[in-house]
């Protein structure tokens, strides 16, 4: 069944054959001669577009479900996706409601003629109620595939069947450094010779990183172990710290991004060394949005300043060295690897930006966001913005890496302005454009070109 989940939904041949195969069911559920079918075509296409249209402002205006407008071709795949529905569920029941009337008619006919009528041949209507069954389903897969492409979410059908790198719920091998320095002056790859009998690949634990100091209530972070950890005597290693998504979770890095296969192959040209990833939920759940700050939404800073860094240095052989640790992350997480770097520089010196936010937010309207985590108090809130840190302090020790999708004209804007004002604190920064939107698609574009930018700075080069 490899080849069946190697199979890609971003491009290639299944995703275009599905969507012949939807522009063909589409055409079926409309293939009809009678004036009003054509009448009420019409009708429900555009009452699917209005009725998408609301939906799509409702999630973005009053449930915040993301901080951005919509783009109109997801405005335009919902109304498709309600066309579709409306068509095939009208077909299908007109289909029951004439041989219902059919079955009717012949019992009365049946009565009449006190004759036994003949068992009834499967009628067209039966074969049309299914087809539209069927039809309706394609339409929906058609729509769900064109999202997907979008967002880039399952780049192939084993990641949306489940069938991706999966963390192993288990704590990490006990510490061989308890109680011994693990702050590290030179680079490990300076310090390390490669032992027989290592691994070939990392490991991938699911383990709880509490929120001791901050209160947060996190879901189990996702720890990635080097083949070098494996070693009889392991070297202390550097710390790289993402951030998912939102919405979304740690997981979505092993769903969405080949980022074990990167880091796996990595590993295997430089002896089994890559940093010790850690993936922690500065969220709670898929739809939260603590905007990764310490406000009335909850003490996220906190969380990924303190109780991360304690968790780590607490349970793995991690370097103590900051100049040997780094963040970075996609939008959401792209937004705080950035804030982590500008409000702590001391813990993290290094950064990598993918498709960032101008700034954290839940609302489109900056207002919304005020009320929601500073009850109102926009000097509270912008105290803790990068942009407004960026302007008020310098970071001469600090590097950045920024990238973004050259078809996502928002966050490209927001790299641009972003980088900037880096630039003018002093910072050391470099970027990328990959081909795509803002899509997980452009994050797994762009992890070797912000590895090779972040590992040399962690000792691994």
């Amino acid at each position: 069944m490899n080849w069946f989940y190697d199979l890609g939904l971003l491009g290639g041949p299944l995703p275009i054959a599905i969507s012949l195969l939807g522009a063909a069911a589409l055409i079926f559920l409309l293939a009809r001669r009678s004036g009003r079918w054509w009448l009420f075509s019409a009708a429900s296409a555009a009452a699917a577009f209005l009725l998408a249209l609301l939906a799509c402002w409702a999630a973005i205006h009053v449930f915040y479900f993301w901080p951005e407008e919509l783009p109109s071709r997801v405005v335009a795949v919902v109304a498709l996706a309600l066309w579709g529905l409306a068509l095939g569920s009208a077909t299908a029941l007109a289909g029951v409601r004439r041989r219902g009337t059919r079955r009717m008619a012949s019992h009365k006919v049946a009565e009449a003629s006190e004759a036994p009528w003949p068992a009834p041949s499967p009628s067209p209507s039966r074969r049309r109620r299914l087809l539209a069954v069927a039809s309706t389903f394609m339409v929906l897969l058609t729509a769900g595939t064109a999202l997907n492409i979008m967002y880039g979410d399952s780049p192939t059908v084993g990641a949306l069947l489940g069938q991706h790198p999966e963390a192993t719920v288990a704590p990490p091998p006990s510490q061989q450094h308890a109680g011994l320095p693990t702050f590290m002056a030179t680079a490990v790859a300076t310090r390390w010779q490669v032992p027989p009998g290592l691994p070939a690949k990392g490991s991938v634990l699911s383990v709880p990183i509490p929120g001791t100091v901050s209160g947060l209530q996190a879901r189990n972070a996702v720890v990635y172990l080097p083949p070098a950890y494996a070693a009889a005597q392991r070297p202390v290693l550097p710390v790289l710290v993402l951030v998912s998504g939102q919405p979304g979770s740690p997981e979505s890095w092993l769903r969405s991004t080949d980022l074990i296969h990167q880091l796996d192959s990595f590993a295997a040209a430089h002896q089994g060394l890559a940093p010790l990833v850690v993936i922690p939920d500065p969220n709670g759940s898929d739809n939260a949005n603590t905007m990764c700050m310490d406000s009335a939404l909850g003490r996220a800073d906190t969380y990924m300043a303190v109780d991360v860094p304690a968790w780590i240095k607490g349970n793995l052989d991690a370097d103590s060295n900051p100049a040997h640790w780094a963040v970075g992350g996609f939008s959401y997480g792209g937004t705080c690897s950035l804030q982590l770097a500008t409000r702590h520089p001391e813990l993290f010196p290094t950064f990598m930006a993918i498709s960032p936010e101008r700034e954290p937010a839940v609302a489109v309207q900056r207002s919304v966001t005020v009320d929601r985590a500073f009850h109102g108090d926009t000097a509270a809130f912008d105290a803790q913005v990068p942009l407004t840190l960026l302007k008020e302090h310098r970071f001469p020790q600090s590097h950045g890496w920024f990238a973004a999708g050259a078809a996502d004209a928002t966050y490209s804007a927001n790299v641009k302005i972003l980088r900037a004002a880096a630039d003018a604190a002093g910072m050391t920064t470099a970027g990328a454009s990959f081909p795509g939107g803002h899509s997980w698609a452009v994050a797994s574009e762009a992890l070797p070109q912000g590895f090779r930018f972040v590992f040399p700075r962690l000792g691994l080069q």
